[in-house]
């Protein structure tokens, strides 16, 4: 008879593999979010990022319009966890149309404040 508990034996063959699912679900989660191109964090409001040279990230938010706009959270990475959010700071984030905008992320990675850059 083997010491340990019950999940001992299982996790050495390989069927106890809850990691892979969680991933798979913030992967399908995801699907739906938008995408765009957007600066390194900066301290102070974007905007003044070359928006062309400069946006050289690639972030996803869960908004329903393709740009962000206040609430929605802002992730690094196409996953729904909150291991992925932005840190806080500002973003410049575009284009959108002809539109360029500087984003504030707060703590929890959700836009706290959005505004439109002059081109």
């Amino acid at each position: 008879m083997a010491l340990g508990n019950a999940n001992t034996s299982a996790q050495s063959r390989g069927k106890n593999k809850p990691v892979a699912v969680k991933r798979r679900k913030e992967v399908v989660a995801a699907k739906s979010y938008n995408t765009m191109n957007g600066s390194p964090r900066q301290k102070l409001a974007a905007c003044g990022v070359n928006s062309f040279s400069g946006l050289t990230q690639r972030y996803t938010h869960n908004g329903s319009a393709a740009a962000p706009d206040v609430g929605d959270k802002v992730y690094s990475r196409a996953r729904a966890s909150d291991k992925f959010v932005l840190e806080s700071g500002h973003y410049k984030v575009g284009p959108f149309g002809k539109s360029f905008y500087s984003i504030e992320i707060n703590t929890s990675g959700v836009v706290a404040s959005r505004t439109t850059c002059a081109r």
